[in-house]
């Protein structure tokens, strides 16, 4: 039984000691030299007063192959890392640090604030003699509901919540993954998520358990998609497990036209609903690839269904999320706690299974929230997800996404989905992304769009697709959206231009 991930490098090390492991734009691990600098910065950790046996440890990472090795460091020396952007604003990465209180900090470069506890230098850390014994001692008391990693996401307060991952929880999604993306030790994964994102748990343990490489590609090039698509073809990536936003940039600004990826021919998307007109363009450019849709909230370990595309998609088609993956239950809830079953009737997404975060850290009351027993389980106790999401089953038991529930409003004694309307304006010509807000003080929709189209053209195209109560009254044409570091739309961004219009109109 594995207990740890760490066991995917300890039996990749051993049978793979001189392949590459991670790469980026400065250099290379094999996976023997992945495995001593983590050893060295686990002996380095170890040796400090009181250790770090099942506490936090800060890791202020960059995108470099030294801050994985830092990351499995921690877990060597039985602690969970919280992998920080020093770009982050300086009162966030406070926040973040006031509520882990971390025993400890390893740095690339300086530390961008002040810490309480002791912070190593990567350089020095990686260095230090293997303390086998104390790595050993570790490792013994080591169970598989240990935390991997605290991740930090957007709290509905305003103020970041973080999401613990234990072990259990990442070995069952790299294991049902690995099934469903069939990766060998030959492939080459394109990495562009953070590594303070949900997706880098991914992109970190699907290669050391296969042997593959991971390249991880400059933040940079997804803003230039013909170097992006250059650097694709130095590495030889094979295979790319991108947000749907970093996949619509280059489709967007006509990338496909100056050159295509030579050696990708699989790609896994997820994030938010890809628009079908810029799937259709990857389909075109790499008409051998596997394309696969997979969904889930961080709170589920990254994904928890999936659903390969098996077709040349039209432009405006909706596109399914699955079926969940292998040892992941999930359920659909109507409002008043009872089970949908029948096909095409909608309700909440519900999760059961290991894959299931621990819970928030430091907040007790958040997790119960969230984390609830199953109402149709009255036998004994079990714990699940309610993700707040709601889709419905087809026929054939196949889901299909519907929206958040708190993007239903009611609008003149309608229920309203926006993300109804964000997909019917992403399917119109010309326009490449849009974001839809509901100004409650004055009982209207705001859609933003962003692309090469007037406001004349939406509002004609909504009309002819769109009942009059969903067509929003007012209406804002972008040449582009604040992005997040994730390549997410900038929704809280979105909507501060939206109260500075209204404001503006008073």
């Amino acid at each position: 039984m594995q207990i740890s991930v760490l066991e995917y490098l300890e039996r990749t090390a051993q049978a793979y000691p001189d392949r590459a492991a991670f790469c980026d734009e400065n250099g290379a691990f094999t996976f023997s030299q992945l495995r001593r600098a983590a050893r060295g910065v686990g002996s380095a950790l170890a040796a400090l007063p009181g250790g770090v046996m099942r506490k936090p440890v800060a890791v202020f990472e960059s995108r470099r192959v030294e801050t994985v090795a830092a990351m499995l460091g921690v877990l060597y020396a039985g602690g969970f890392y919280v992998a920080l952007d020093p770009e982050l604003p300086k009162e966030r990465l406070e926040a973040i640090l006031g509520r882990v209180r971390p025993a400890a900090a390893i740095r690339m470069e300086e530390a961008p604030v002040e810490m309480n506890g002791p912070v190593l230098a990567y350089a020095g850390a990686a260095a230090h003699a293997e303390d086998d014994p104390a790595l050993e001692a570790a490792a013994r008391v080591m169970t598989d509901q240990d935390p991997v990693q605290v991740l930090f996401t957007s709290g509905s307060t305003g103020a970041p919540k973080g999401v613990v991952i234990s072990h259990r929880a990442v070995i069952d999604y790299i294991d049902a993954f690995a099934q469903v993306a069939r990766l060998t030790r030959d492939d080459v994964l394109g990495s562009q998520a953070p590594l303070d994102y949900v997706a880098a748990l991914r992109d970190i343990y699907l290669p050391l358990r296969e042997g593959a490489c991971c390249a991880l590609l400059p933040k940079k090039l997804f803003s230039l998609p013909g170097r992006l698509f250059e650097a694709l073809d130095a590495y030889g990536v094979t295979t790319l497990c991108w947000v749907v936003s970093a996949l619509c940039i280059p489709a967007k600004m006509n990338a496909f036209a100056v050159r295509v990826p030579r050696t990708v021919n699989k790609v896994f998307f997820t994030g938010a609903v890809m628009p079908a007109k810029y799937l259709r363009m990857w389909q075109l450019a790499l008409p051998g690839a596997r394309f696969v849709n997979h969904y889930g909230p961080t709170e589920i370990t990254a994904s928890c269904t999936w659903a390969e595309v098996d077709h040349l998609v039209e432009e405006g088609e909706r596109l399914p999320i699955g079926r969940p993956f292998r040892n992941t239950r999930i359920f659909l809830l109507d409002d008043d706690g009872r089970e949908v079953t029948r096909p095409g009737e909608t309700g909440e997404i519900c999760v059961a299974g290991c894959g299931l975060a621990l819970g928030y850290f430091g907040d007790v009351e958040l997790t119960e929230k969230c984390f609830v027993q199953n109402p149709l389980n009255p036998g004994w106790p079990e714990r699940i997800y309610r993700t707040g999401d709601y889709a419905h089953r087809d026929a054939d038991g196949v889901l299909w996404f519907h929206g958040r529930r708190d993007s239903q409003i009611k609008l003149m004694g309608h229920r309203v989905e926006m993300d109804e309307i964000e997909l019917t304006a992403r399917a119109l010509p010309g326009v490449e992304e849009a974001c839809c807000f509901f100004e409650e003080d004055k009982e209207r929709l705001h859609l933003f769009v962003q692309g090469p189209v007037t406001q004349a053209e939406v509002f004609a195209g909504l009309k002819e697709r769109l009942p009059a109560f969903m067509i929003p009254r007012r209406l804002t044409v972008a040449e582009a959206f604040a992005l997040l570091p994730n390549g997410k739309v900038d929704r809280k961004a979105l909507r501060a231009q939206m109260e500075a219009q209204a404001h503006g109109t008073h």
